[in-house]
């Protein structure tokens, strides 16, 4: 295909008018070729463009090393490159390739948010937002970028930033005609924000926004769940992540969710026997995750099998989870199994770090 392209563009029916009309109407290979001169080499690179996966690490590596390319066209290989490896999990080597795009051509706004979204991975969220800071600076109108910082604006808990970035992403998403789902995202993010700041309605809003740009949005459908949950609404939050679950079957967090909000509508044992299929299933797609084990063992607290309450309360906190509920819950389970100092003791602890960790407990239906 890319032959015949610049076989045409390059032949003789074709001025320099019109071969700058053509050219830039090209954009879907990101190359600034000046002339037929440079044709032949960015076919060559083409090659990088055109694969995926392990050929477009091939592909891209043939050409950074052919000693053909330099400047803008070297660090397009190199972005290129460096997604294939995102997209296989090799962050690292993806960073390196994003390093070396910035060192070959500083004006890349791609390049900058790319490796933003490393620093975002890896939770080193000052870092990315100075990296879409600088894609912003050189792109004005990068939705992605908004987006995107909004993101670690709310993961570091500026929430009014995060939301200000995510209000200027939906709007050049409209301007621009982004497509829907992709607007969408921008909703949830804002949405997760709004969340943050315990806004729940208007968080509820984005998520709805969001559902309706795109009935399969998945996170659209996690995010109102918890919102449901956090007002106290647990079967509209599993209509919620049973629409999750339709969509993504596998979805930890989904089923953490369910089994959370089942677990606190309590009722007949056959509920609360569901709700443990949901975090025993939550804890086999993630078998680390401290909060479904801080809600698995709120689940075996309400069954009365409190060995096994405390045996998850306990894994919750070695890994880092909710430290009041865990310690709440453990310390509820000690009292029942008779063990009143140390179930005291726990209670204690879990009121010193949560103030109202008992009236909560009591909104479970749970108390000493």
């Amino acid at each position: 295909m890319w032959t015949a392209v610049w076989r045409t563009l390059c032949g003789p029916t074709f001025n320099a008018m019109h071969r700058r009309r053509i050219a830039a109407r090209l954009v879907a290979v990101f190359i600034a070729g000046s002339g037929c001169e440079a044709a032949a080499r960015a076919e060559n690179l083409t090659a990088c463009f055109k694969k995926a996966g392990d050929a477009a690490i091939a592909a891209c590596t043939a050409a950074i090393t052919s000693g053909k390319y330099q400047g803008a066209d070297l660090a397009t290989a190199h972005i290129i490159r460096g997604n294939a490896y995102f997209s296989k999990g090799d962050h690292d080597a993806a960073a390196r390739d994003y390093d070396e795009a910035i060192r070959h051509n500083p004006k890349n706004a791609a390049a900058f948010y790319n490796r933003g979204n490393i620093y975002n991975g890896l939770g080193q969220y000052g870092d990315a937002i100075k990296n879409y800071d600088e894609a912003i600076n050189l792109e004005p109108d990068y939705a992605n970028a908004f987006n995107n910082r909004c993101f670690a604006y709310n993961a570091k808990g500026e929430y009014d930033q995060a939301i200000k970035d995510c209000d200027r992403a939906i709007e050049l998403g409209r301007l621009q005609q982004v497509p829907p789902g992709r607007v969408a995202n921008f909703f949830v993010s804002r949405g997760n924000a709004h969340k943050k700041k315990h806004d729940y309605d208007q968080a509820r809003a984005d998520y709805n926004q969001a559902i309706q740009l795109d009935p399969d949005n998945v996170s659209a459908y996690l995010g109102r769940c918890t919102v449901f949950i956090d007002k106290a609404d647990y079967r509209s939050a599993i209509e919620d992540c049973d629409q999750a679950l339709k969509r993504q079957p596998n979805n930890s967090s989904a089923r953490n969710n369910r089994c959370w909000a089942r677990a606190i509508l309590g009722g007949p044992q056959e509920q609360l026997k569901q709700a443990l299929k949901d975090c025993d299933e939550a804890l086999r797609l993630r078998p680390n995750d401290p909060y479904a084990f801080d809600t698995r063992g709120f689940v075996y607290l309400k069954l009365n099998d409190f060995e096994k309450a405390i045996a998850d309360y306990d894994q919750s906190l070695l890994l880092g989870g909710e430290r009041a509920s865990s310690l709440y819950g453990r310390g509820i389970a000690k009292l029942r199994k008779g063990d009143a100092e140390a179930g005291n003791k726990d209670i204690a602890a879990a009121t010193k770090s949560q103030p109202d960790i008992a009236a909560e407990f009591r909104g479970y239906g749970v108390q000493q």
